[in-house]
């Protein structure tokens, strides 16, 4: 396993326990479905980390594009959680309308929290992406 994968596999399981810890704030927090939207999201995308971490030797993803892709791949699950977060907390709604319905917050933290889970979901998606074209345009080389 390469010491990028570790540092993924072990940013996975920080953010597991963080999304425990914040189950438990769940009550402490203005909007509770957007709260227990971070929690599940956190608990979800920290698992996803460790199985990226323990698959990425299988991936076929080049060694001058490992880092990026493993650092926009951390990046983007703490900001999408950091961002769910806030918008339990101040509570927005824009950019989460189902779990933020009947709740606003002011239009800075509206915006706030737009960008960060906007941004943060790009961010996933093409780092999935380009990690899903290495692996298939590599299915002929596999091994056992």
């Amino acid at each position: 396993m390469s010491a990028m994968a570790i540092v993924l596999g072990k940013a996975g399981f920080v953010l597991f326990t963080l999304g425990l810890l914040i189950g438990i704030a769940i009550p402490a927090v203005r909007n509770s479905r957007m709260g227990l939207s971070a929690h599940l999201t956190a608990v979800q995308t920290g698992t996803a980390l460790i199985a990226f971490a323990l698959f990425w030797q299988y991936l076929a993803v080049p060694d001058s594009w490992s880092s990026p892709l493993i650092l926009g791949l951390i990046a983007s699950s703490y900001l999408l959680v950091s961002g769910i977060l806030l918008a339990a907390i101040f509570p927005a709604s824009d950019a989460l309308p189902m779990a933020g319905k009947g709740y606003r917050g002011t239009p800075s933290q509206e915006r706030i929290v737009s960008i960060v889970v906007k941004g943060s979901s790009v961010i996933m998606a093409l780092d999935c992406l380009a990690i899903t074209w290495f692996a298939v345009s590599n299915m002929s080389g596999t091994t056992s």
